[in-house]
């Protein structure tokens, strides 16, 4: 395409050059042919770059496969070139490095809560309505606080605790309301 634009920016040039005796149009039409020239010039090394990066990165996946496939014949015990098993041999010491590091994570990091029936994980579960923080503000507060720390707002009073029931045949705990023990299946008696 710059070709057909050259030959019409050549063309009219000289048509005008025929036409302009004073040489202004003629400067013109040489700093258009300048600046297209440089347009296409930055293009091309624009092109090029790219050409160059797209290469690269065949080069690193090329080394990368290389690697693993002498990584690969390494473990398997079928390499024979000195200088590439010393090169495994740094690779198996780094990796032993990294496990020993895991170890000492799992050792300093604290393990994770076990998972809360109802809560997906990954996420937090809501702190329950026990009055832990303020209605108002949702500043944590102090447990059995009648009044916010940090804005005064009066804190709702706990609910006194469910009654425990016990299953009068063999002394299981029983839930609210429940009919017959869950573990001897003897029938509970409510009273009126």
């Amino acid at each position: 395409m710059s070709d057909l634009i050259d030959k019409i920016v050549e063309g009219a040039g000289q048509v005008i050059s025929e036409v302009d005796k004073g040489g202004r149009v003629q400067s013109a039409v040489t700093g258009l042919r300048q600046r297209m020239a440089e347009a296409d010039r930055k293009r091309k090394i624009a092109a090029v770059k790219q050409q160059i990066q797209d290469l690269q990165a065949k080069e690193a996946q090329a080394i990368n496969a290389l690697s693993a496939q002498v990584l690969a014949l390494y473990e398997a015990g079928t390499l024979t070139q000195p200088e590439l098993v010393s090169l495994c041999k740094g690779v198996d010491e780094i990796r032993a490095r990294i496990e020993e590091k895991e170890s000492e994570l799992q050792q300093i990091e604290p393990a994770p809560p076990p998972p809360t029936p109802g809560v997906a994980p990954g996420t937090v579960p809501e702190e329950p309505a026990t009055g832990t923080r303020c209605p108002n503000c949702g500043v944590a507060v102090v447990a059995g606080a009648a009044f916010c720390q940090s804005c005064g707002a009066p804190l709702a009073p706990k609910e006194p605790p469910a009654p425990v029931h016990f299953c009068v045949h063999c002394g299981a705990q029983l839930r609210e309301g429940a009919r017959f023990c869950p573990k001897c299946g003897q029938g509970v008696p409510h009273s009126p």
